[in-house]
């Protein structure tokens, strides 16, 4: 005998609707359909009140009903596999939120110093950067706000441009590392920055007219270039 057809026959003894049997043991009617039609189990301390009151050796119910044994081991090891997935999720969720929060403290702290620099040198919020005019030199820097989960900023970059005897100059600095001047925004030199500060060439693409041009004013373009330095690294300090 099969547990439905159990639950079936003890019902039926006992003369009751589904409904007054559900009332019995704290189900709906729809609960003693289900089980009645297989299409739903009780679990196993519900089997084991209805055995009790009906007085069924619930041994051998369960001998002659192997289908059901092996659905209440298999959705007791659904279970198991759930509760272990919930924790997991649960300890994730946990380790997310302490990433996030140490995230939200650093995000905090690295975009307050950033704008805290900035305005300590005197520069000034245009749009999406900063801009500070010093000496006929405009030096600017992008508003820099921490990447979600980032430790530091994608980029580190400054810019700084001024005029000399109508020839435009630019620099660039970038990450503090690497550094770009450029005449007219065409050509020019680029190199590394070692870690005394000081300037490598290892690309000089001027003509002669530029070199002469560099070499006439390297003084004041190597002064402002050491400014920038000085500008990128006192801002990007953390």
């Amino acid at each position: 005998m099969t547990v439905a057809e159990m639950i079936k026959q003890t019902r039926a003894e006992s003369n009751m609707t589904q409904e007054e049997y559900g009332l019995k043991f704290g189900v709906s009617r729809q609960t003693v359909s289900s089980w009645e039609n297989e299409r739903s189990l009780p679990d196993l301390q519900m089997l084991i009140d209805i055995c009790n009151t009906y007085h069924i050796s619930l041994d051998k119910l369960l001998n002659e009903d192997k289908e059901f044994v092996e659905k209440i081991d298999f959705y007791s090891k659904y279970k198991k596999a759930l509760k272990i997935f919930g924790m997991f999720l649960v300890v994730c969720f946990l380790i997310f939120g302490a990433i996030f929060i140490n995230w939200k403290i650093t995000e905090g702290n690295m975009n307050q110093a950033f704008e805290n620099n900035m305005k300590r040198l005197g520069f000034v919020k245009e749009k999406q950067i900063y801009v500070l005019e010093k000496d006929d030199i405009s030096y600017h820097l992008p508003n820099q706000k921490l990447p979600f989960l980032k430790k530091d900023f994608y980029v580190k970059n400054s810019y700084a441009d001024f005029i000399i005897n109508d020839t435009e100059i630019s620099i660039s600095i970038y990450d503090g590392s690497e550094f770009n001047m450029q005449l007219n925004h065409y050509r020019g030199i680029e190199g590394m920055i070692d870690k005394e500060g000081e300037f490598l060439v290892e690309e000089n693409s001027l003509n002669e007219k530029e070199k002469i041009f560099y070499e006439e004013n390297k003084e004041i373009i190597e002064r402002t270039m050491r400014e920038l330095l000085s500008i990128h690294m006192s801002v990007y300090s953390k």
